[in-house]
């Protein structure tokens, strides 16, 4: 369901982020690596008791070689006739160097074909934005210092979640709140794992979700780098590893991101 944004720490940092909660209390990523992008699969399916069969498609949240990154969260589930937004985050990655490319290349697969209700967030050297996507409608937040979301859509009109989610209101003014005290990695790290409501902060202990992962990407004097903690954020230990993108692509530095990246494994 997912706490989701990103910003400028000053001219030559950027920082996307994104809590992962899910009904599951533990979960293992599929990680999608090659040398133009990084990214954990989406997830098409969300039982509690693990009895459905997974199916993932897209990237829920990621990094190309341009240094693009993105992330998406969940708004409504539709139908079957509904593709899911994950897809649109994998499909920026592998079209776009920058927001403005990814923006486009979004708006020509929402013209295309209708998604699930999510919210998108992009950022690049330049440019901090949120897209929100129902159905065939795509509406665009264009941020300055930074931007976020919670499960619900403020350019339609909404200040809750309509899947009557009661945590997303909560989580929405707890990220507004703390956001401007954000100046580094670890400052970061602290609102993520933060419990300004009880169990039901940034940071969630199945109330009704449990926050499953929480992934940092660091984009400074050039170099990309991925935090990711595999648990409660406020509970667990993070892991810090160099993202081999570009000219940083080895066989052996595509192994040793692989072989450290806490609970995953390879797509």
């Amino acid at each position: 369901m997912c706490t989701i944004g990103a910003l400028r720490v000053d001219d030559d940092e950027v920082l996307l982020f994104k809590n992962k909660d899910f009904a599951q209390t533990h979960f293992s990523d599929r990680v999608v690596l090659d040398a133009d992008l990084f990214g954990p699969r989406g997830l098409e399916t969300f039982a509690a008791d693990g009895t459905v069969e997974s199916v993932f498609s897209g990237l829920s949240v990621g990094a190309n070689r341009h240094g693009l990154f993105a992330c998406v969260n969940n708004v409504l589930i539709t139908d079957e006739h509904h593709r899911n937004y994950d897809r649109l985050v994998e499909t920026a990655l592998r079209e776009a160097s920058d927001v403005d490319g990814a923006i486009a290349a979004i708006a020509d697969e929402v013209a295309a074909h209708p998604y699930w209700w999510g919210n998108v967030i992009l950022a690049d050297a330049e440019q901090l934005t949120a897209l929100e996507v129902r159905g065939q409608e795509l509406r665009i937040d264009h941020a300055g210092s930074w931007i976020f979301r919670t499960n619900h859509q403020p350019l339609f009109g909404e200040v809750g979640s309509p899947e009557d989610l009661p945590c997303s209101a909560t989580r929405f003014a707890s990220a507004k709140s703390r956001l401007g005290d954000v100046h580094s990695v670890a400052d970061l790290k602290g609102m993520l794992a933060s419990h300004d409501d009880g169990e039901t902060g940034i940071c969630n202990h199945g109330v009704p979700l449990t926050t499953v992962y929480a992934y940092i990407l660091q984009r400074q004097a050039g170099e990309m780098t991925l935090h990711v903690a595999n648990g409660l954020p406020c509970a667990t230990d993070w892991t810090a590893l160099p993202l081999p993108l570009g000219s940083r692509w080895t066989e052996e530095r595509a192994a040793a991101f692989l072989a450290g990246y806490p609970g995953g494994f390879a797509a």
